[in-house]
Formats: structure tokens, sequence, C-alpha cells
């Protein structure tokens, strides 16, 4: 049913935690599956140093999750803005079509976090 890639995301998730001193923190819950997911990040000079998720879902919102924060580590808060799903998509291979809004939603959790950074420090 999943893409060999999704199912290595799902079980061996990278950056899965918190960062308890976190500049940013995006969370979203889905009303249509219930999933919840949390992204952290640490910023230094307009780059995401470090980026954390928590995620209660399945399998692609977990995978999604894994997927997302690698993308956003070490990129320009710019950068990380003009990220859409089609970006995710792209790297997890086939997604089962009533699945695809959870990816949206890790995308929704990846703006929120830098929109909460920046409201935190008036950017």
């Amino acid at each position: 049913m999943y893409t060999e890639k999704v199912m290595n995301e799902f079980y061996d998730p990278q950056n899965y935690g918190i960062i308890k001193s976190a500049d940013g923190v995006g969370k979203i819950k889905s009303p249509v599956g219930g999933e919840i997911i949390k992204i952290y990040i640490k910023v230094e000079n307009n780059t995401v140093v470090d980026a954390q998720f928590q995620t209660f879902g399945g399998v692609v919102a977990i995978a999604a999750s894994s997927i997302a924060t690698k993308l956003m580590t070490g990129k320009a808060l710019s950068t990380v803005e003009k990220y859409t799903a089609t970006n995710i998509y792209d790297i997890l291979g086939d997604i089962p079509e009533n699945k695809m809004y959870i990816v949206q939603n890790v995308v929704n959790a990846m703006h929120a976090s830098i929109e909460n950074y920046k409201r935190k420090t008036n950017k």
C-alpha cells in the first residue's frame, strides 16, 4: 500500500522529539483524520539549524513529518516558506489519495512554526 520510502521513514523517522527552547512551534490538528502534528524549530541568522517533530497519527503523518524536518534543517526561512506538499510528495512517492491531506497538514505545521518564530521575534 505504501512505497518503500514511506515505510522507511515510518519505521526509522529522523528528528523525532522536542526542542525544549524552540524558537518557533507550529501545531496543526486535522479536522479530517484527527492527526496532530507539531514541528519545533531552532533558528540562527534566519536559518533553521534544528527541526524536530511530534506527531500523533499514522504512517503518512510520521513519514511526512520526518521528511519535512530533514528538508527544513540548514535552510533559510525564506526557502522553507516556499515549500509545498509537492516537495514532500516528490520524496515519498505514491501516497493514497485519501491520505494526501496529511502531507498538506505537515507543510502547514512547517509554515506555522516559522510564523510563530516571527511573532516571537517581531520579524
